[in-house]
């Protein structure tokens, strides 16, 4: 379903709980960062750590930003583990995964910081969306008090608007006027 059309096919499929939750995560665009200026630093930090390749300061700078998000939010701490390659299928590449928390352990995000192709370094803004999109999984059942996290035009929307706050598009440059003698 293209954004902006409604609901996404699956919902039909849903129970009627599952639905209200569904239209609950869907009527919420935003998510509001009370300190985002403090968290640019941070932004930063996991920008240089992934430049350099190294999965242990990429997953330190991931943890940092991760956990003072979710501190300035008010969501309880994740277990975060960055790994390598990115697991694929005839579906695709895993980015990420979120892991609700079940028998006493806590949830968890699994972020992979290498294409599985070639085994490159994401970009940044690619890892830094999954990251994000990771977290709204989170924030959804920890903030915003949902039972379920469903794939919701609200939850992209939520999504984008948190990668806007973190991470500013850069400012566009005008495209210089062609002139014609």
């Amino acid at each position: 379903m293209p954004r902006g059309q409604g609901r996404f096919a699956y919902y039909d499929r849903l129970s009627a709980k599952d639905k209200a939750i569904y239209r609950r995560s869907d009527a919420i665009p935003r998510m509001p960062l009370p300190d985002v200026e403090a968290l640019r630093p941070l932004v930063a930090a996991l920008e240089a750590a992934l430049a350099t390749g190294k999965r242990a300061r990429v997953a330190a700078a991931t943890r940092q930003l991760a956990s003072q998000v979710f501190a300035q939010l008010g969501a309880p701490p994740t277990k975060i583990h960055v790994r390598e390659i990115r697991p694929s299928s005839e579906e695709g590449e895993l980015h990420g995964l979120y892991t609700f928390a079940a028998g006493g352990e806590p949830p968890q995000l699994e972020l992979w910081m290498r294409t599985a192709a070639k085994a490159e370094t994401v970009r940044f803004r690619t890892f830094l969306r999954t990251l994000v999109h990771e977290m709204g999984h989170h924030l959804d059942v920890t903030v915003l008090g949902l039972e379920e996290s469903f794939h919701t035009e609200g939850f992209f929307r939520r999504e984008s608007d948190l990668v806007r706050q973190l991470a500013p598009p850069p400012p566009r440059v005008p495209k210089k006027q062609l002139m014609l003698f």
